[in-house]
């Protein structure tokens, strides 16, 4: 189970050599052949044999285990870290550090992005370490209320929010975002009207606008 028989069964004459060899599946290694009642006989893999007897020889395999690490940039790891087994599900949660910063993505040891979902779903397969990734935000105009649009701005951009409606300001274009204070990803969409009805919770949200004419753009907004 959970391997193949490479070579090494057969019939054999008495006090001749035979090579016995065994292939660990995906996610297992050897560990050891044993007799017809379960003793150890050989933990070498291939195993050179001198048969004098007939013989039943098991392959015994046992699954990998693999270390997850975890790491935060400007933010604290909330659960996933540790050992798990080949092809076991782990969760990789992160949080902000604070007030200031705002989740962005996980990457791989490599800096490769993963998912934009603070709450990240994946399969153990090998050697793990994930960054969860997060950026001080750069707010155009920081909103202190929910029923006003903003103003003051030399070219106005902003968002509100009232009656179960998201007011954008001067957004159409931009690739939006709008993401909770821990991260959690709520919408995503490209803005190509100034209102778009949705149900929110009551919290702050911070919003993330890039691709249009300005090029960034960020802002809080509250939902009362």
């Amino acid at each position: 189970a959970n391997g193949r028989i490479m070579s090494g069964g057969g019939d054999y004459a008495y006090d001749t050599r035979a090579r016995i060899e065994a292939e660990a599946a995906v996610g297992y290694y050897f560990v050891k052949w044993t007799d017809a009642r379960g003793d150890s006989v050989s933990a070498a893999n291939p195993f050179p044999l001198t048969v004098r007897s007939d013989m039943a020889l098991s392959a015994y395999f046992a699954i990998n285990s693999y270390a997850v690490r975890l790491v935060a940039e400007n933010g604290r790891i909330k659960a996933g870290g540790g050992i798990y087994t080949h092809g076991a599900m782990a969760t990789a949660e992160a949080a902000a550090d604070g007030e200031g910063y705002h989740f962005v993505k996980w990457t791989d040891a490599a800096g490769d992005s993963l998912s934009g979902d603070y709450a990240y779903r994946f399969l153990v397969t090998g050697e793990t370490v994930l960054t969860a990734v997060y950026e001080r935000e750069n707010l155009t105009e920081p909103l202190t209320g929910s029923e006003q649009p903003p103003t003051g701005f030399e070219t106005p951009l902003g968002v509100y929010y009232t009656e179960g409606v998201l007011h954008l300001v001067n957004l159409d274009g931009y690739f939006i975002s709008v993401s909770t204070m821990k991260g959690e990803r709520v919408l995503q969409f490209t803005a190509d009207d100034g209102e778009y009805p949705v149900t929110l919770p009551a919290g702050i949200y911070i919003l993330n606008a890039a691709g249009g004419k300005e090029g960034r753009f960020a802002a809080k907004f509250v939902v009362r």
